[in-house]
């Protein structure tokens, strides 16, 4: 009996021992069914799981989440209300952050806790349900994107983002080139970096390939040349007939009245309150920087450049844009997941597709401009001003004209722009173009799309922000988002029948709750393609954007 006991003190000693040596320090203390004093359930990201080690992983995800909201405001600060002094701190301030978070996610133990949960996944099928697989999932995938990077480059690859907004618009006054090189330099070999360390964690070969990811999760440079192919080739036959027919007609009346900033930040405000932007947990600012979305689900802050207040047009068209992805951040799942890899948006394409369907294809509609245009009639004070007319308001914003600035360019002839871009910061990864002669292949690229020529480097290869914030493989997710959005559009018309009247009044509750229904709830419960699939039964397509195209300006 002695021996017996002696065996079974030893056989639990070692039990103990190898428990210390697996599991992860500082276990999770069991969290109770409901919020202490209150009868609300526990959130999904706070449930006790089976897996001691997943519960480390959502803790440690959850902390991240907070760090990275945080990166959030000061960020949002940084563009709209930081005084210029603070300049310097605040790049230090983001930069650690940004360190900070890399460190925490590339820790030792994090691989041990993913290895151990996906072991408890394999042995415990039951245990896991579809949310909770997608999580480990998503931490996995977000573990092998950084793990081999060394934290250094993150520091830098976030101040370099920062000081390039700063570079771009300061370069939008002088177009200084031979200065602007310098830091698109610096840019690319920073980016090639991160990107060989990916590669060869990952065992792909592109460089560019790897940066893709970062923005398009599961879209690969070969999908994206057969979809951009096919559209080209699909716009190189309907662009002339477009020409030609709308040279036959008597164009646009020009709207050339003054517009008070004031009275277009109301109606930019007014109409994300129409399309369903929720003011209680977000905000439209502006700034002397380039437009951006972003935020968190409880703090969505949009911001939009400067107004002009020769054009009230522009600043809407950048405030539907914008509030198209606001409304998507706000719409993630955010009580149950908060914070999880599981909650985050699909990426950049799936992100352009909700602000390109606002914006583009809902916000261009006949039936858009006939609830817009006796609202604007009263705010602008312009009664029977037939430049504000429904019809006069429609035929400006469906005029196409090649030119060469990408924000101003119309719905046809974008994609020329993005096809463009997609090509030149593909090859300067890889190597194949150098970046002296960037300039050089922009006139080229932009001759041959457009038959136009920019006058200098501010019309070319400067006037973008997306290189100088270190944003290459972002580009593609433009055009890919316009198609989807089409795809969208072409579904919801069947499932939402008098989508069209209800436009008309500026009703836009079926709309968002579709779009919460199909996309925005499900965070990264599901794939791009798979998500794609559920909500219109097809996997993108470019053919809807040109049945697309083909309905509104040749039918």
């Amino acid at each position: 009996m002695k021996i017996a006991g002696i065996l079974n003190a030893m056989s639990l000693f070692t039990d103990i021992i190898q428990r210390i040596n697996t599991e992860p320090k500082k276990a999770p203390q069991p969290l109770p069914e409901t919020k202490s004093g209150f009868d609300e359930p526990i959130y999904k990201q706070d449930q006790q799981h089976p897996s001691i080690a997943y519960m480390y992983l959502k803790r440690k995800f959850r902390d991240l989440g907070r760090m990275n909201a945080i990166i959030e405001t000061l960020g949002r600060d940084f563009l709209t209300a930081m005084p210029n002094g603070a300049y310097q701190s605040r790049l230090g301030q983001i930069s650690f952050m940004h360190r900070l978070m890399h460190e925490d996610l590339t820790e030792e133990e994090t691989q041990r806790w993913l290895d151990r949960a996906r072991d408890h996944q394999y042995k415990s099928p039951d245990d896991w349900d579809e949310w909770d697989t997608a999580n480990l999932n998503e931490m996995t995938n977000m573990y092998l994107m950084f793990t081999n990077v060394d934290p250094d480059l993150i520091e830098d690859k976030a101040r370099l983002s920062y000081e390039g907004r700063n570079h771009h618009r300061a370069l939008k006054e002088t177009g200084d080139w031979e200065q602007a090189k310098g830091f698109l330099s610096a840019q690319i070999d920073l980016n090639r970096k991160i990107a060989d360390a990916r590669c060869k964690t990952l065992g792909v070969d592109s460089h560019y390939q790897m940066l893709m990811q970062e923005f398009m999760p599961g879209m690969t440079i070969y999908d994206t040349e057969l979809l951009f192919n096919s559209h080209e080739d699909a716009l190189n036959k309907i662009y002339p007939l477009i020409q030609a027919k709308q040279a036959s007609e008597s164009p646009p009346i020009e709207i050339d009245a003054k517009y008070d900033s004031e009275s277009q930040m109301w109606l930019n405000r007014s109409l994300l309150e129409v399309i369903g932007f929720d003011f209680e947990r977000g905000g439209l600012y502006e700034t002397g920087h380039n437009p951006v979305e972003g935020g968190t689900v409880d703090d969505t802050r949009l911001v939009i450049s400067n107004v002009d207040e020769t054009n009230f047009l522009n600043s809407m068209k950048s405030a539907l844009h914008e509030g198209g992805h606001g409304i998507y951040i706000q719409g993630l799942p955010r009580q149950s997941w908060r914070y999880q890899p599981v909650a985050m948006d699909l990426g950049a394409a799936v992100h352009e597709s909700q602000a390109l369907l606002i914006e583009m294809i809902l916000g261009r509609t006949p039936e858009f401009f006939e609830f817009l245009s006796p609202r604007l009639e009263g705010l602008f004070h312009g009664m029977n001003n037939q430049a504000l007319s429904p019809e006069n308001l429609y035929k400006r914003k469906t005029r196409i004209k090649p030119g060469v600035d990408r924000k101003k360019a119309d719905e046809v002839t974008y994609f020329f722009h993005v096809n463009l871009r997609f090509k030149l910061e593909r090859d300067l990864i890889d190597g194949s173009l150098s970046i002296n002669d960037l300039p050089e292949a922009w006139v080229e690229g932009m001759h041959a799309s457009l038959g136009v020529l920019p006058e200098n480097h501010l019309d070319g290869c400067l006037q973008d922000v997306h290189w100088f914030v270190g944003k290459f493989g972002y580009f593609p997710a433009y055009a890919l988002g316009h198609m989807m959005a089409a795809q969208f559009h072409n579904t919801m018309k069947k499932e939402i029948p008098d989508m069209s009247e209800q436009i008309s009044e500026g009703d836009f509750s079926q709309i968002q709750g579709w779009l919460n229904e199909n996309i925005y709830r499900h965070g990264r419960l599901m794939s791009t393609k798979e998500m794609l699939k559920k909500a219109t039964g097809k996997e993108l397509r470019a053919e809807y954007l040109e049945k697309h195209l083909r309905k509104r300006y040749l039918d």
